[in-house]
């Protein structure tokens, strides 16, 4: 009994005393493993730079405009945000059916808020009540 207990504590503790060998074989493992850790971190930082940009467009606020052709009011906002160029906020359209033309928005409290109306020359308080 007393020799199969040491046969099995040697060969659990065998392992553990030979690891600790510094072999040409496990330095060049240990070696070629720390090339490939540094290799893969400077993979993901480059990766995650690349994204950096992506990630502070998606966060643009988004303004709907609900809107249609025959909209007069709604030409008129086309117009102004075509001259303003680049805007803080990402523009949708989207088609009404029956219903006012309006301006949606999420505020920052989580809440949908509407405008309705539209007045040349108001684009930027719009946009202003939006970025709130």
């Amino acid at each position: 009994m007393r020799v199969i207990m040491i046969l099995c504590i040697g060969c659990a503790v065998w392992p553990l005393v030979h690891a600790a060998d510094e072999s040409p074989s496990t330095v060049a493992d240990a070696v070629t493993l720390g090339a490939r850790v540094a290799a893969l971190e400077a993979r993901v930082s480059e990766l995650e730079a690349k994204q950096a940009p992506k990630t502070a467009a998606a966060v643009k606020p988004v303004l709907e405009i609900h809107t249609e052709e025959w909209c007069a009011p709604c030409k008129v906002l086309k117009a102004d945000i075509a001259a303003a160029g680049e805007l803080p906020v990402e523009i949708r359209y989207v088609k009404f059916s029956g219903q006012v033309p309006a301006f949606r928005w999420v505020d920052s409290s989580g809440k949908q808020v509407t405008r309705t109306g539209y007045a040349r020359g108001t684009l930027q308080t719009i946009v202003s009540e939006v970025l709130k």
